[in-house]
């Protein structure tokens, strides 16, 4: 598979450029996961919210699993679980929003 790359400038820090295809990165792949599972999700009028929950607290799980087998810290995971809940629970409210 070939990497998609991002053109820089020759005279940048490769620190810079790093930290630019990172934060590229990150964007992209948000957007990319929540529109998954924004389709992978029942958001019809009769949608399962308990099916939903589940799927969003195997995520959950799956993040702390793969934390533990690349070896992460513990402030590495926390702050990852963090960032798994927030997304999700963002999912969860702009999916699932209850009307007034």
């Amino acid at each position: 598979m070939n990497e998609a790359r991002l053109s820089f400038n020759p005279k940048s820090d490769p620190l810079d450029e790093r930290l630019t295809a990172l934060e590229a990165r990150i964007v992209v792949l948000e957007i990319v996961s929540m529109s998954a599972l924004a389709m992978a999700l029942d958001t019809s009028e009769n949608a399962d919210t308990q099916a939903a929950q589940g799927m969003a607290g195997l995520i959950v799980e799956t993040v702390d699993q793969r934390c533990t087998e690349l070896g992460v810290s513990s402030i590495t995971r926390n702050a990852a679980r963090d960032y798994a809940q927030h997304l999700l629970g963002v999912a969860m409210e702009s999916l699932y929003a209850r009307p007034n």
